[in-house]
């Protein structure tokens, strides 16, 4: 029987799995065979985070650093530069500096060559690769083979199964449904065509996808008033000039020693190793992050000042990014109780300033906000509700506002049981996943195969967001490219072999 593994989600993920996947088929230590990709969007590559957008919509990751492939820097840069004629006529006015920001349409266009690349390779090197454009609601285990069912009525029985899923949108309560409520605002195109220019808006949440949607109806001549409301009442930082540095104290080894002289590490020992670190590349630096800064009191006064110190290097910053090849290790070195605490106490606080956003965007919205088109309301907030009046009421502690649309930008959601997904929800209905305390589903940290209620019996894998408990930072492209290297790596195909010839004998 010849080898056939199926990959749920063809986006940048995916396409960083597929690459090392081949690289070890070229090194004769992974058999080739049929590879079937399942997408449920028209386009193979660019998955949900990259599809087809506004230009305003921009990575948060200069274009000389971005990349699916962790062997490879600068691909993303070097592609750009070498092959004009692929994407130049969608976007004229861009400019590839390593320096730049690119649209997110843009890198998707990238990923949609790397996927026809890797068809090609992969027919070289005698693997079939077939794209199948169809929406995975199952995976049955049938007669020791994962059984992979579509929502259009297709089986196909493989070997091995891959969930690539990327974010995935919250669920939605039929019963309490408003049209009028947007449980995402992607692609952010479309709420040009659905939002009226003078309708009152209402954006929920206030990091990167908040920023996108309220920057794409802006620029899109949306003219009425817009709120963001932010629960935790904290905003983004803005990325600095700085360079990538080299670690020296907040390492994998220098954490593993923590560990072993102290067992479990509690918050406070991250900071001090932060802050050891922070000392060695910058004996001067005031440690701006540390202790916990409040949310600001005036976001106008905040973003300028953030606009005017990232005119510099942020040696914190590089820090922070420095830790992207090991920071689920930082996360598993802390306690349950300590996880807890950092989720309930200290996340939101983290994401502001661990996922900085561009100069251009913080101009922009720093725009918005100076010329009063657009209000920044911190604090807890009720869930919208129908008013008397036409509209939908958000009531906070001694206020309410009343709206016409209420957009949720808030990103992908923890807790798994909440995500709105077939497969998922099959799987851990049948006890073939666990929802992670943390977040997600349960995944061996080595081998990425995922957990059920009795152990990693099935042969299915994720990475990815739906890791996010396990691995705790998987919303960047690096960590999950980083991450699905490891995967394939882990793979273990001999066992498989063995068992594959004794059902053959059976045939």
């Amino acid at each position: 029987m010849k080898y056939a593994f199926a990959i749920v989600g063809c986006g940048a993920t995916a396409i960083a799995f597929l690459q090392r996947h081949l690289d070890r088929v070229a090194a004769c230590s992974a058999p080739a065979g049929t590879i079937y990709l399942f997408e449920k969007r028209e386009d193979f590559g660019r998955g949900a985070a990259y599809e087809a957008d506004l230009q305003s919509n921009i990575l948060n990751t200069k274009t000389g650093f971005i990349t699916p492939y962790p062997h490879l820097p600068g691909h993303f840069q070097r592609w750009l530069e070498d092959h004009p004629g692929v994407w130049r006529h969608a976007f004229p006015e861009f400019r590839p500096t390593p320096e730049s920001f690119a649209p997110r349409a843009l890198f998707g266009i990238y990923l949609q060559d790397q996927i026809k690349k890797i068809v090609l390779r992969g027919a070289s090197l005698g693997c079939q690769l077939v794209l199948m454009n169809a929406e995975v609601c199952a995976i049955d285990l049938i007669d020791g083979m994962e059984t992979v069912r579509t929502r259009c009525g297709l089986s196909i029985a493989t070997h091995k199964v891959l969930l690539f899923c990327g974010p995935l949108a919250k669920k939605i309560d039929p019963d309490k449904h408003d049209e009028r409520v947007l449980a995402t605002p992607y692609p952010v195109a479309r709420l040009l065509k659905t939002i009226s220019p003078d309708e009152r808006v209402a954006v929920i949440g206030a990091r990167l996808s908040a920023i996108d949607t309220v920057i794409a109806l802006i620029e899109g001549g949306h003219r009425e008033l817009i709120r963001m409301h932010s629960r935790s009442g904290y905003f983004p930082v803005v990325r600095g000039t700085q360079e990538r540095v080299e670690l020296k104290h907040l390492t994998r080894e220098g954490v593993r020693a923590l560990v072993a002289q102290n067992g479990p590490l509690q918050i406070s020992d991250l900071v001090a190793l932060f802050r050891k670190e922070l000392a060695a590349h910058d004996p001067a630096s005031t440690s701006a992050v540390i202790p916990l800064p409040a949310p600001p009191a005036d976001v106008i006064s905040f973003i300028e000042n953030e606009i005017n110190v990232s005119q510099a290097p942020r040696i914190w910053q590089a820090i922070l990014y420095a830790t992207n090849g090991f920071i689920e290790h930082l996360w598993q070195a802390l306690d349950d109780t300590a996880q807890a605490r950092f989720m309930s106490e200290y996340f939101s606080f983290f994401m502001a300033y661990r996922v900085s956003i561009p100069a251009e965007n913080a101009r922009k919205i720093l725009g918005y906000l100076r010329s009063g088109q657009l209000e920044f309301v911190p604090g807890a907030f009720a869930a919208p509700e129908p008013v008397d009046v036409p509209g939908l009421s958000i009531r906070g502690a001694g206020w309410e506002h009343v709206y016409d649309r209420v957009i949720y930008a808030t990103g992908f959601p923890r807790d798994a049981n909440l995500i709105e997904s077939t497969l998922l929800g099959s799987l851990i209905k049948s006890g073939t996943a666990t929802c992670h305390p943390m977040g997600g589903i349960c995944v061996d940290p080595d081998t990425y195969r995922i957990q059920g209620r009795t152990g990693s019996v099935r042969h299915i894998y994720a990475v990815g967001e739906l890791t996010v408990g396990q691995f705790f930072f998987t919303s960047a492209l690096e960590i999950n490219g980083r991450h699905a290297f490891c995967c394939a790596d882990a793979m273990q195909w001999r066992e498989e072999t063995h068992r594959v010839e004794r059902v053959e004998e059976h045939v």
